[in-house]
């Protein structure tokens, strides 16, 4: 986390087409220690391809986030919408998709 006091921001750094490891620019070592370097709280590579990381990348976040509020690190204004906690429930999987007639398939 890069700052203090209750303007706090949360910060993740997110390294991102990891599936293309034969056009890697930067290891992944430099770039937890550039996290480290700035402050922010983790390093995470993903891949939206093979959808590798992306919902942890988020989920570091967002605890990272509710966190910092129970912690009084940051805080929530009245009539900001800024930050709205839904507290995560067990999702019953993804809806099914109902064959329509003719060539449409969606």
């Amino acid at each position: 986390m890069a700052s203090q006091g209750p303007d706090k921001a949360v910060f993740l750094l997110v390294g991102h087409k990891s599936d293309l490891q034969s056009a890697r620019c930067v290891s992944a070592q430099e770039a937890e220690e550039l996290a480290a370097s700035l402050g922010i709280m983790a390093f995470v590579e993903t891949s939206a391809r093979n959808n590798s990381n992306v919902d942890l990348a988020f989920d570091i976040l967002a605890d990272a986030i509710q966190q910092a509020l129970q912690q009084g690190d940051i805080k929530l204004e009245e009539d900001w919408g800024g930050i709205r906690l839904i507290y995560k429930t067990q999702s019953p999987g993804p809806p099914s998709r109902k064959q329509h007639p003719g060539p449409c398939q969606c």
